[in-house]
């Protein structure tokens, strides 16, 4: 069988962020329910400047847009800075979108709030997220908020395979649990109609053979420390309710929010 490989930008960030994404049912109304969530327990108000790091498409951002935050967004993949900044156009709306790596951001005192939303945090080494931290503490204003969406060290650590029909033919896909190095682990196939298979090839550092640090937000609360950070609270990514409830102990925590001190 024919194999094809293709690149972060092409198999994960295309696929996966765009066509893949805006295929989920209710996927549209989940952002605006995240969004309206940050929004509240950030205590922003327009026109806040938001760094929203891995943005991916734009599609929170185009909602913070909407309600006249200033937003600018980073994201590795060139193809989704480009169709982010193709529905702020479509769209008539205001924002600054870069392509590049967020281990690179060199603000200073430039934002009211950062975001690192949809499991983002996590890809790179320990101390490379910590360095990462201490660039979004720098990048706050006293008192911005930083919330991050990450992959909870509480998480189902069972080791899957699956299968679906897709529109180019089957997807197959696994996920496991590395107890020696705290990572979730995906790899993703997809066999076209044709019998042709396409898989990512290997890139470091981003690449679509997934493999994320998982934390508890006691670790994150340490790291926070460090990069002068101070913790505010925990929440749960399928809690979104305004205003928030207490969630119960058994509940995964997967969402931590801190200011800058």
């Amino acid at each position: 069988m024919k194999v094809i490989e293709k690149s972060w930008n092409e198999f994960w960030a295309k696929y996966w962020r765009i066509e893949n994404r805006h295929k989920i049912p209710g996927i549209f109304e989940w952002d605006r329910k995240l969004v309206d969530f940050i929004e509240y327990v950030c205590d922003l108000r327009p026109p806040s400047r938001i760094l929203d790091l891995g943005c991916g498409a734009g599609d929170q951002a185009k909602l913070f847009a909407k309600k006249g935050y200033v937003i600018t967004g980073i994201d590795i993949a060139p193809s989704l800075i480009e169709f982010a900044k193709k529905q702020f156009i479509d769209e008539g709306l205001n924002g600054e979108f870069i392509a590049g790596d967020m281990r690179e951001i060199d603000y200073d005192s430039d934002f009211d709030a950062c975001l690192i939303l949809s499991g983002t945090f996590g890809f790179f080494s320990n101390k490379e997220n910590q360095i990462l931290l201490n660039s979004v503490a720098k990048a706050l204003t006293a008192g911005g908020k930083v919330f991050i969406m990450f992959l909870s060290s509480q998480r189902d650590k069972a080791h899957r395979r699956s299968w679906s029909k897709t529109d180019l033919g089957w997807e197959l896909g696994e996920t496991w649990y590395d107890s020696d190095t705290y990572r979730y682990c995906s790899r993703i196939i997809i066999i076209r109609r044709d019998g042709v298979i396409i898989k990512p090839s290997y890139e470091s550092g981003y690449h679509a053979n997934e493999a994320i640090r998982c934390y508890s937000v006691q670790e994150l609360t340490g790291m926070f420390s460090k990069a002068g950070l101070k913790y505010l609270s925990s929440y749960s990514n399928h809690d979104l309710n305004i205003p928030p409830k207490g969630l119960l102990p058994v509940a995964t925590h997967d969402i931590i929010m801190g200011k800058k001190i």
